[in-house]
């Protein structure tokens, strides 16, 4: 990859790997007993364990049919606008839960969505999801202040 910026990003600690898993419960089930222990965070369409400074997260939403790593990295946007300047694909979320290329779909609508970007702002975290060069997806994750004990749903 030519690099078109002065100051280079390199991604070096994954945050967490999401999982697909049409039947969430199954899928909380399985990884339960994997991990020996109960999700951190769960919702309706989404699951996290928290090991070892990481997460394993399963999503019944049909983002990608395979695991997604998510890259830590301190400022999103900066990260962001370095792939993107460097070949890389912005993608979003679409109304089905697919992810399609910024201009190819309709960006699903909300106040922690922007649909220019891809960044997605959630409980302690602002997400984006890239699609590199190659095809493959890769993701990102900035870490943002949460107190998770008032919000555990």
């Amino acid at each position: 990859m030519e690099n078109k910026n002065e100051t280079e990003i390199r991604l070096t600690t994954i945050a967490s790997i999401v999982y697909p898993a049409r039947n969430l419960n199954q899928g909380i089930d399985t990884w339960a007993s994997l991990l020996g222990k109960e999700p951190t965070w769960q919702n309706e369409d989404f699951a996290s364990f928290n090991i070892e400074n990481m997460d394993i997260s399963l999503s019944r939403l049909p983002w990608v049919d395979y695991p997604l790593i998510f890259w830590k990295v301190e400022d999103i946007e900066k990260a962001h606008s370095y792939f993107i300047t460097n070949g890389a694909k912005a993608m979003v979320e679409i109304a089905d839960g697919s992810l399609v290329e910024i201009g190819k779909g309709k960006a699903v609508e909300g106040n922690n969505h922007n649909p220019d970007t891809g960044v997605v702002d959630m409980p302690g975290a602002r997400l984006a999801v890239l699609k590199a060069a190659d095809g493959n997806l890769f993701a990102l994750t900035q870490e943002v202040p949460f107190d998770w004990s008032e919000n555990n749903e």
